[in-house]
């Protein structure tokens, strides 16, 4: 795939790189002190969301959701159709399919149409449709799925795949893409058969991945399985973290800074100065970014829970909810241009899976627009604004959280570690976005 994420560089910003790094660090910290003086009780308590019964009646309908479901199933197989018989080259659309409209696309289906994903996962569609050709209830396995377990499956899935995506050699080729899905798929399916339909939840990395995300639309189900409409840091404050959540959060977020400093120049000439293979470089730098972001984000919860003598205000899963805006900020900076761009490459290659001069759905003479690229500056902005909004984002809800659960009128004693944590992301993310 063309390397899009360089399109709106530093040097594309209105005022001096250094400036907006401090200033945005600022923000992060100037947000705090208002919200300590400001934000003295609880606001995201569902108050405002509102019901909707009538719309929920309609979307649960069999006939609406099975359609879905046969939309998910039917560009489901055209992709593995493309994948077992489609050219080994960059003219085969599964690999835009895969690395681009599923990986990247979850994000905005989420945020506008809510969870969504279990609904379209051709694997979830095939395991129920199964079960009932066999008189088996999907829900029930022949084992149970302990609860610990949480989403920790998820959480090597999802360091599998970006691994794929961000470092091993000839991703985009099928051999290695085929091998790949071969093993998702084979995972999922036995997982499936021993643990039923739960399994996905704890182990498809795409299904938790789109479920967080999600939590950030205006869309959600009461207690009672009712549709709900609300503010998205209403819908984000409900949310109950599972064990091995902060793992995946912090995957999520640390995959993302690399991905950023691994298409800079610097980093080029660093790897090739190694003594080391570039693909061992790569995998340490991986490792080492990922576990940075989780062993800060968990001490400054720990510390803050030892400052207010508050065993719940110390407790990573507590404020884990707190990542998801500045995870929906990173990836919307690194990866806007390349799903605009590379989003609309694989639309043209889709009516044509076989690279055989086909044009089934009609969009084979589409012609890829790059009319944004000729505005690098609006890009950079936008960029460095989703970086800053996502940690304002996670500011309100991370502050919000700890008034729920420290001692009155020590929410900001409680925050200053993780504050301190988020005002670092906010400098090293713009470096990384922007490295040279």
């Amino acid at each position: 795939m063309v390397p899009l994420h360089g399109i709106g560089g530093r040097q594309d910003l209105p005022v001096p790189f250094e400036v907006v790094v401090v200033g945005a660090m600022l923000a992060v910290l100037a947000s705090f002190v208002v919200l300590s003086f400001t934000w003295r009780a609880t606001r995201f308590t569902g108050a405002g969301t509102r019901a909707l019964p009538r719309l929920t009646r309609l979307v649960d309908r069999p006939v609406v959701r099975w359609t879905v479901r046969g939309v998910g199933l039917a560009i489901g197989a055209w992709a593995a159709w493309a994948l077992l018989a489609g050219a080994d080259d960059l003219t085969n659309p599964v690999f835009g399919f895969v690395y681009v409209w599923v990986w990247i696309g979850l994000v905005p289906l989420s945020l506008l149409l809510g969870r969504v994903w279990p609904l379209l996962n051709p694997l979830r569609t095939l395991h129920l449709l199964l079960c009932r050709a066999v008189r088996v209830d999907p829900a029930r396995g022949a084992l149970d799925l302990p609860a610990p377990v949480g989403v920790w499956p998820a959480v090597a899935g999802l360091f599998g795949f970006v691994y794929l995506e961000l470092v091993a050699p000839d991703r985009a080729t099928i051999p290695v893409l085929l091998l790949a899905v071969a093993a998702y798929t084979a995972v999922m399916a036995c997982g499936a058969v021993l643990f039923g339909q739960r399994w996905f939840a704890a182990a498809d990395p795409f299904e938790v991945y789109a479920s967080l995300m999600a939590r950030l639309s205006v869309w959600g189900r009461n207690g009672s399985g009712v549709l709900t409409v609300s503010s998205p840091l209403t819908n984000l404050s409900q949310f109950v973290p599972r064990s091995g959540t902060v793992a995946f959060v912090t995957v999520l977020i640390g995959s993302t800074a690399f991905d950023g400093l691994s298409n800079s120049t610097a980093w080029i000439g660093w790897v090739q100065a190694q003594p080391v293979r570039p693909i061992v470089a790569a995998s340490v730098t991986l490792v080492f970014l990922v576990a940075v972001t989780a062993a800060t984000f968990v001490l400054a919860a720990r510390i803050g829970g030892r400052l207010v003598r508050a065993p719940l205000a110390g407790e990573p899963l507590v404020f884990v909810h707190a990542l998801l805006p500045i995870a929906l900020g990173y990836v919307t900076a690194h990866y806007l241009t390349l799903f605009a761009f590379e989003g609309q490459r694989t639309l043209a290659l889709w009516s044509d899976p076989l690279s055989r001069g086909w044009d089934v759905f009609g969009t084979a003479s589409l012609d890829v627009s790059y009319a944004l690229a000729a505005y690098p500056a609006v890009i950079a902005v936008v960029q460095a604004g989703a970086v800053v909004i996502g940690h304002l984002g996670g500011i309100m809800a991370a502050h919000d959280r700890a008034v729920e659960v420290s001692p009155t009128g020590r929410a900001a004693v409680n925050q200053a570690p993780m504050v301190a944590v988020m005002i670092g992301y906010t400098g090293l993310a713009l470096l990384l976005l922007f490295a040279r």
